[in-house]
């Protein structure tokens, strides 16, 4: 397996961890339609582009290719990010529920 497969698997493994994230923390059906489509926005184009590289022999740098894996990384991490902030904010929500019970 070449460097950019690998790299590739590893963009749309972090990219999908980032949704999930999202999708614990924010569960209403609305939204996991939406978390769908910004998935599929997110990694579609370094897909498409990974397997054009694969099946086109280019002999010079596909350029392509290279914005592809950083619009992926980028949007993985303000995905990322994102999905940490409402993880936290779930935490204290019910932390406060727990203790205004009490």
């Amino acid at each position: 397996m070449s460097n950019f497969v690998t790299l590739t698997i590893a963009s749309e493994a972090f990219l999908l961890l980032s949704f999930i994230i999202i999708f614990l923390s924010a569960r209403n059906g609305k939204k996991n339609a939406l978390l769908v489509i910004l998935f599929i926005i997110g990694g579609a184009p370094l897909l498409y582009l990974a397997i054009d590289h694969a099946t086109s022999d280019y002999l010079d740098a596909n350029i392509g290719l290279g914005l592809a894996f950083m619009f992926t990384w980028i949007y993985s991490v303000i995905a990322f990010i994102i999905g940490i902030i409402l993880l936290v904010k779930k935490k204290r929500n019910n932390d406060n529920n727990i203790s205004k019970e009490q």
